[in-house]
């Protein structure tokens, strides 16, 4: 098992870098955003579920003509029976994935609603799919219908639901740590579920109601790997008083790394065997929890806790202002065992002591001097 807590790794130190990547990623996604908007008047490409309609998806375990060419085929096909152009998509299947020893295909048919509902409709476009796949049969595996106003009514749903799910964070790491925990949390969380979205817009891929499933599954695990640092750094906050808070946090990263690098790459493992033995129609649902799961432990170690420390310095008037002041840990890092720093390490070349944090904050009262208790004198015998 990794152990990161006696490095001097300064994470804290490093927030530019943290903070760079996380911007470049957004802006790519609202890239992808920007574009489905002009394209779709969505940021995100909306399924049957959001937006209603049919969906038919048929699987040939003999197929391996031109696909390109019969997915446009069938697509001018089923126009004939709808009123607004249909969407037709194709998955080719291997020999393994087929289990009928030859190569074969998914056939996957959007349209407007109605389709399914019309039988007469249906025989119709099944026996033409079955001439132009030159007479071979195939397998009804999906067959879904759903009206505008249902689809309307689930997107409102599924945002509330999330919405809700934040607030209640909120409120909970508010009770369990404190206010400035909590929004921090809450901020991360929506950097997770943003470069969520801007993935799956980028990539194309359509949304239905298990996208709402990702969102609400990824927002659970980034929370819970959050909570473990921040449990960390109040526990540290009461047992290295001595510490400044940067230094406090980038030590309490490090003491749980190890713990969140290998939670996350054991749900990897397994999100990773479903997504290839798992068929098509769990691959975007696991696709998505993997980069959730990626992007939740980035931001829990990350994001979140450079924010806290953000926050921490500037509500309380502190200003770094030594340049050398981000690589103070590296020098003041090494701890003895009863917890205090061990300045003994650092060479001539070194910072001094004074030199390492210089903190402009606001004048409190002074500190009263503590009485010195009298020492008890032994009698001997």
């Amino acid at each position: 098992m990794m152990d990161f807590s006696r490095s001097k790794f300064n994470i804290i130190g490093k927030a530019k870098i943290w903070y760079t990547i996380s911007i470049v990623i957004i802006a790519l996604g609202l890239v992808g955003m920007v574009k489905n908007m002009v394209t779709d008047g969505f940021p995100l490409i909306r399924g049957i579920d959001f937006v209603g309609g049919s969906i038919i998806q048929l699987q040939f375990n003999d197929y391996s003509g031109d696909t390109a060419q019969f997915a446009h085929d069938v697509a001018q096909t089923v126009d004939q029976y709808t009123e607004k152009a249909s969407q037709v998509l194709t998955t080719e299947l291997t020999a393994e994935e087929t289990g009928a020893g030859t190569p074969g295909l998914v056939l996957q048919i959007r349209a407007d609603a109605g389709l399914i509902d019309n039988m007469n409709s249906q025989t119709g476009l099944f026996d033409e799919i079955r001439t132009l796949a030159g007479g071979k049969d195939f397998e009804i595996l999906e067959e879904t219908e759903v009206g505008a106003v249902i689809g309307a009514e689930l997107a409102q749903k599924a945002l509330l639901g999330v919405l809700v799910g934040l607030i209640l964070i909120l409120g909970y790491v508010t009770i369990r740590l404190s206010f400035d925990f909590a929004v921090v949390a809450v901020v991360a969380l929506f950097h997770d579920v943003f470069i969520l979205c801007g993935i799956f817009a980028l990539a194309g891929i359509e949304i239905n109601s298990p996208f709402v499933a990702i969102l609400l599954t990824v927002v659970g695990y980034s929370i819970n790997d959050t909570i473990v640092i921040y449990d960390r750094i109040r526990e540290n906050m009461k047992v290295k008083r001595h510490l400044p808070f940067d230094r406090l946090v980038n030590q309490s990263l490090l003491e749980t790394m190890a713990r969140s690098i290998n939670t996350s790459f054991t749900t990897l493992l397994a999100i990773m065997a479903l997504l290839i033995f798992g068929g098509i129609s769990l691959k975007t649902f696991m696709l998505g929890l993997g980069v959730g799961v990626l992007t939740g432990t980035y931001s829990s170690i990350f994001v979140a806790s450079l924010l806290l420390v953000t926050w921490r310095l500037r509500s309380k008037g502190a200003v770094i202002t030594h340049e050398k002041a981000a690589s103070a840990t590296d020098f003041i890092m090494d701890e003895d065992e009863d917890g205090l720093v061990d300045l003994s390490s650092m060479t001539s070349d070194g910072i001094e002591d004074e030199e390492v944090i210089t903190i402009d904050e606001p004048p409190g009262p002074a500190a009263k001097p503590k009485p010195k208790k009298p020492k008890k004198r032994r009698r001997r015998h």
